[in-house]
This record gives structure tokens, sequence and C-alpha cells, in this order.
């Protein structure tokens, strides 16, 4: 039963997170929602560590203001009493340029009397920047760590 709950909420928040439902999303989460997005906040400052509804809202904004279009995938959920984690392939249409850019992302849940409490997220962030710039930045990366990478 719970397995089902869980489930059904943590589909429920990513569908209308990525569709830009605000009240549906928030709707799916604690008043204490506490998320963590593993990626550089010098280059994602609306990501990191955020508490709160608030953050919600202020995430879908974002995405809303910068990309035209917002697709995502749930490609596999793991859920187990009141956990979650899925995988879900995202595609954002820049609205400066027009380009999509396309993604995976891991989010792992936990949910307390059947909302989201805990939420933790992954994804290639140095992927994700050579998208949205548009140019390949493994060479120049590569030749600026090479003498850090030797033994």
């Amino acid at each position: 039963m719970k397995d089902r709950v869980t489930r059904q909420c943590v589909n429920d928040f990513l569908v209308a997170f990525y569709a830009g439902d605000v009240d549906r999303a928030v709707a799916c989460c604690a008043d204490d929602v506490d998320t963590i997005t593993y990626a550089p906040i010098e280059l994602f400052p609306h990501l990191g560590h955020q508490r709160g509804k608030p953050w919600v809202r202020e995430a879908i904004r974002i995405q809303q203001q910068r990309y035209a279009r917002r697709r995502a995938e749930i490609t596999f959920m793991a859920v187990e009493d009141d956990k979650a984690a899925t995988t879900i392939r995202v595609a954002l249409e820049k609205r400066s340029d027009q380009r999509v850019v396309q993604f995976e992302i891991a989010d792992f849940f936990t949910l307390r009397d059947g909302q989201i409490v805990t939420h933790r997220s992954f994804f290639d962030s140095f992927d994700l920047v050579q998208q949205v710039l548009g140019r390949d930045l493994t060479d120049a990366f590569a030749a600026s760590v090479q003498d850090a990478m030797q033994l």
C-alpha cells in the first residue's frame, strides 16, 4: 500500500514539475522539503541545497523563463516503502536560441505522510554545460587538468 502512495506522489511531482504546474508540484511536497541538486552552483545558482516549498515554485519559474518547451520521461522508478529512485530523460528547448539540450537525471526521494520530505538529484553537469554552450569542452578541460592527473 505504501509503495503505491509513494510511486503516485513521485510520479505526480515529476509530471507536474516538468509541465510547469506549480500548484500540483508543491502539493506533493512537505512544507519543510529538503532538496539537493548536486551541480556546480556557480553555473546553476538555483540548484544546490534548498529548503521549503518556495524552492519548487522558484525552480519551475526559472525553468519556464529559460526554456520554451520542457519534456521529461520517467525511464525507471524503484519504490520501497516511503523511498523512491528514478531516472528521467529530460529535453529542454532554450528560449535564447531554440537549441534543445537533453540529459539524464537520477532523483532520490523520501516521503513522510505521503509527501516528499527529501529530494536528491544528480546529472552530468559537464555534459549539460557543453550543450548549453553548443561546443565541446573536453579537450580544453583535459588540457587544463592534465598536470593534476599525473602521479
